[in-house]
């Protein structure tokens, strides 16, 4: 059911700040290759996006609805004509909404989640064809009444790839976190292919502690629309009260994109989709598990203004 008292906070929150966005902006920041021409000038990006997963149904019982709100800062700036550095800040805020029996949660529960993360990156050009990307990060993600001394998250990525044409980019990499008491691996394909002079496929996303940059199918339309077809996966671990559990949260979601470039400097950006497979679960102190519950497909809604200094 569509809950409109839920949802008006975090648009109303959303349209009083600037924008752009950390979950579903299409920077392709990991694919595209270092210009070796000259040094590339500094530039800083702004993104903020409001984002509303409608009540989907628990197998253990009850349902949840989750609200979130992302910022996302990101800079770089090239240091020579192989080399460019970057550095970026997320901040993520959501609501989970919880309601009837939900036995899953036990004796735990939560409502508040807060997530900062801090990463930085180096783009290096081995050669004219082939480039290095290295991305260290922290994350630091607690519900509201847990302290954050124990909620420290940490890891890096790291992909090489080869420029095979002017179209065409292929890479592989690979990332690894230490993710509260959770050791996570995943290997992901760099991939940015100009099929012809509309048509792109690219990674859409940073790749992060919540997962690999996913994949997206981009048609560019005329009068500054673009039309994006993508899905990726998500991971969210996060400490509860008391700093002894943890609860976790997985989903593979699926969009279409509806996109509108209102100058060289400002992006909108309007998402529609479904959060599939989606599961929560708690584990103990020790990252051990406790219990689990499955979460029906559930549909979502997200809207990206962004900007560019």
């Amino acid at each position: 059911m569509f809950r409109t008292s839920r949802i008006l906070p975090t648009l109303r929150l959303a349209s009083a700040s600037l924008a752009l966005c950390l979950l579903f902006s299409s920077s392709q920041a990991l694919a595209e290759p270092v210009d070796t021409a000259q040094p590339e000038a500094a530039g800083l990006s702004l993104a903020i996006t409001p984002f509303h997963q409608f009540d989907a149904a628990l197998n253990s019982g009850g349902s949840l609805e989750i609200s979130r709100l992302f910022v996302d800062v990101n800079g770089h700036k090239g240091l020579s004509e192989q080399l460019e550095a970057g550095f970026h800040f997320a901040y993520d805020y959501t609501q989970y909404h919880f309601s009837g029996p939900v036995t899953f949660l036990g004796g735990n529960s939560w409502d508040k989640i807060h997530r900062l993360e801090l990463g930085g990156s180096v783009g290096y050009d081995l050669t004219p064809e082939w480039s290095l990307f290295i991305a260290p990060s922290l994350q630091l993600s607690r519900a509201e009444d847990a302290g954050w001394g124990n909620a420290l998250a940490y890891g890096g990525i790291i992909s090489l790839s080869k420029d095979l044409s002017k179209e065409l980019t292929l890479g592989l990499g690979f990332g690894a976190f230490n993710d509260l008491e959770e050791l996570n691996f995943f290997p992901m394909i760099v991939i940015n292919w100009k099929i012809t002079d509309r048509l792109l496929l690219a990674n859409p996303f940073h790749p992060g502690p919540t997962g690999p940059a996913g994949l997206e199918l981009a048609y560019r339309m005329d009068d500054g629309w673009d039309l994006g077809v993508g899905t990726a996966y998500r991971s969210n671990r996060f400490r509860l009260a008391g700093d002894d559990a943890i609860a976790k949260s997985n989903s593979i979601p699926a969009w279409l994109r509806l996109s509108r470039n209102m100058s060289k400097k400002f992006n909108f950006d309007c998402y529609a989709g479904a959060m599939l497979g989606g599961q929560m679960s708690i584990d103990d102190r020790n990252g051990n598990r406790i219990t689990s519950a499955s979460l029906n497909p559930a549909p979502f809604l997200a809207v990206v203004f962004s900007a560019k200094f």
